[in-house]
């Protein structure tokens, strides 16, 4: 019986954890020698899941990871390794997993040795406007060098602004978002920017983020800690515009459509004029 009772104590307080081995080896990683990993092994990937690359002989180099031969979205540029490390994870977004299914996964960097790659189980709550989700440490002066290819098919007009969430529970911290380095690649500080506990929100209202991003290929967020403990910046989220539900057309084009117009008391109208109507169940404005 009590043998029972510690099985169940077990099953109660374990947590189970899944991963799907990619490669296993051993195999002298430098910029010449990329390991590949083929796209059929991230068949079952999902969204929130974390990759995990285990090395060796890595102190000091640096690891990055690409995709059909650019930066693999939803990562960033030189991924530092420091003393005592031997591995490295990121997190899949809706664009990395994209990426991966498509094209795999390529392992590049200065020169180390790689020996296992997996994925499992991640973070929840992982949703489509998610560019980058993970931990990064700041400290003083720490850069999170973000990837272009991030943004890959982001039509930026949807878009109203990006927040770059921390679990620092504080607003005392120097940030800095930019596209390069000097005062013409500034696109917002702790003094424009909206500062909460949970994120520090950049407004897209006057920046043109298409030509912002369109002569560089990363987006960086710079961070001074003012005082207090170190933090992680947690995730790199795009802020939808609100919606309505209530499309504006313009009169001469609704004239010329096959579509059937009724009036909001539900009767057909042959020749709308400026107002609310209905068309194929959804409210538009005629304008």
């Amino acid at each position: 019986m009590k043998k029972l009772f510690l099985f169940i104590f077990l099953m109660a307080t374990t947590t189970i954890v899944s991963a799907t081995d990619l490669w296993e080896g051993t195999h002298a990683v430098n910029w010449d020698n990329t390991l590949t990993i083929e796209a059929a092994k991230f068949a079952d990937a999902q969204v929130g899941q974390k990759i995990v690359v285990e090395f060796t002989n890595a102190t000091g180099e640096v690891i990055e990871l690409h995709s059909n031969g650019g930066m693999l979205p939803g990562t960033r540029y030189e991924h530092h390794i420091y003393a005592d490390q031997s591995s490295m994870e990121v997190f899949i977004t809706t664009g990395m997993l994209a990426r991966l299914k498509e094209s795999g996964l390529e392992i590049c960097g200065t020169g180390f040795t790689a020996t296992k790659a997996w994925y499992g189980d991640g973070k929840e709550g992982v949703d489509d406007n998610t560019v980058w989700t993970g931990f990064f440490w700041m400290d003083e002066w720490s850069t999170l060098e973000l990837a272009k290819t991030s943004f890959d098919g982001v039509n930026w007009s949807d878009y109203k602004a990006i927040r770059f969430y921390s679990e620092a529970n504080r607003t005392n911290y120097v940030i800095n978002v930019l596209t390069k380095w000097g005062d013409d690649g500034k696109l917002g500080d702790q003094n424009t920017m909206t500062m909460t506990n949970e994120y520090a929100e950049l407004s897209l209202e006057n920046i043109d983020m298409a030509a912002k991003l369109a002569e560089v290929d990363r987006l960086m967020v710079q961070c001074n800690k003012e005082d207090g403990d170190p933090f992680n910046f947690t995730a790199i989220v795009l802020v939808k515009k609100e919606t309505t539900g209530i499309r504006d057309l313009s009169v001469q084009s609704s004239s010329s459509t096959a579509d059937v117009v009724y009036n909001l008391q539900g009767c057909k109208v042959t020749k709308a004029t400026k107002g609310l109507y209905i068309v194929n169940g959804k409210k538009i404005m005629m304008r």
